[in-house]
Formats: structure tokens, sequence, C-alpha cells
């Protein structure tokens, strides 16, 4: 009897470990200066990229080494507080199966020294939901990218571009390059009342073998915003073509 008790509690154990958690897809600090709040993140291990919308883009070798969109992360100064996406959370939805727990804990080690203690946004989602995440039926996936350009030239398109704030040359060769949108477009978080998820933005593209290729905003936006309903993201359902419009345009 003893040991079908010890069994049992082994199994239920093994059940509430084997449990997923709930990932605040943002980190959250305590508001300060812009300029303050780029000098802490020098200091410990970032380089930033581009600053623009009170928006710092940052990036170290840990975040470069996933040769994706995680090469880098947005960070928003806001009056309130300082906003922050979590690799914790987008690295499992970019990574899937190639994603470790805890793998990206040096780099939000270096965050909290920079920024101090960090709190979890409400915003979240189960983990056992961020691999293969799907809004919901007939919505794409992350593998579903969009191909914005294929033309020879397209890296001479990234130099000197204004619409391009930052390109980032990752160890496996692809060009990571973030894209200033429309005000068009950006009006986007006014219209869901997100202006303090600003951090959203800038959007990306990847770059390689003279391929452009974006997230489908319709993935990216519905997995950055994820207390939205269908019904509030029925209000943007003009801003994916737009984002990928602006895209288009940067490389013609």
């Amino acid at each position: 009897m003893k040991k079908i008790i010890t069994i049992v509690m082994t199994l239920a154990l093994f059940n509430i470990s084997a449990m997923a958690e709930d990932v605040s897809t943002y980190l959250i600090g305590k508001s300060s200066s812009l300029s303050d709040v780029q000098s802490k993140l020098k200091a410990n291990g970032f380089k930033v990229l581009a600053t623009n919308n009170n928006v710092i883009t940052i990036t170290n070798d840990e975040l470069q080494a996933t040769n994706t969109y995680l090469a880098t992360l947005q960070v928003h100064v806001g009056s309130a507080d300082v906003r922050i996406q979590n690799p914790a959370y987008f690295g499992p939805a970019y990574l899937a199966d190639k994603y470790t727990k805890n793998q990206f804990q040096q780099t939000i080690s270096s965050l909290e020294k920079a920024l101090g203690a960090l709190k979890g946004s409400t915003e979240k989602l189960d983990s056992k939901d961020l691999a293969g995440y799907h809004f919901m039926m007939g919505m794409p996936y992350f593998d579903e990218p969009i191909i914005i350009s294929e033309a020879d030239n397209v890296y001479k398109k990234v130099s000197n571009n204004p619409n391009v704030l930052y390109s980032l040359t990752l160890p496996n060769g692809t060009l990571l390059v973030g894209q200033k949108l429309s005000e068009t477009s950006n009006n986007f978080l006014n219209i869901l009342h997100q202006t303090g998820n600003a951090q959203i933005l800038p959007y990306e593209a990847l770059i390689s073998a003279n391929q452009v290729q974006i997230m489908n905003p319709k993935f990216y936006l519905a997995l950055s915003l994820p207390k939205l309903s269908m019904s509030q993201f029925m209000k943007i359902s003009d801003i994916p073509n737009k984002i990928e419009d602006d895209i288009a345009n940067a490389y013609k």
C-alpha cells in the first residue's frame, strides 16, 4: 500500500512539474530618463543600435547567437515605466523546439543589473502555447513569413535608406533590419490604446541570400498584444497590409 501511495505521489509531483506556466510578454522596470536608461544598458553589456520614439533597440552576443529576430530587444522608456520585450516569451515563439528554458537568463540578469528589479507584465501566455503560437484558425504561424523582395540589389537598399533605422549582421551572415513605418501605420497603437506598448516597434526584416522577409504582421501583432481580442484587432484590419507595403516601399 505504501508503495502504491509513493508511486501516486511521485506521479502527481511529476505532473505538477510538467505543467506549463504563464510567461509575461514584457519585463517592467521603474521609469527613468531616456539618456539614463541608455547609459545603464551600455554599462551592462548591451549595444544600443538605435533610439526612436523613446524606444531603444539593444543587442548582445547571447541574443545575436540565435540568428533570428530575437537578436534584438526593444525597450520603451515611458513616463510610467520601462517596458522590455521578454526573451523568455519571444524565445520559444521564435525558436520553437530549439528553445531551452532559462536560455536567456544571462541577458535578463544583465537587464536587472542595468534597470533594477523587473516584474512581469499582465500580458502573458501559457508557456505551452508559445512554441508554435497560433492566434486562431486561419491566422498565420511564425514559419509563414512574407517575402518582401528577392531583388539582386536589396543589400544596397539598406545603406543610407531613410526607412531603415538600424541594421545588424548576425553570426550566420543574415542581416537584421529595423524598418521605419509610416505615420499612418504607426497610428494603430493609438487606435488600440496601446501607446504604452510602443516597444512592439520598430518592425524588423531579415535579409539573407538577396531575400527580404518579415514576420506576418497578423502573427507578430497578436503575439505581442496577447490581451487583445479578435474584435479589437478587427479595428486595425488594414494595418498588416500597410506594414507590408511600407517595408516593400523601402526596397523599391
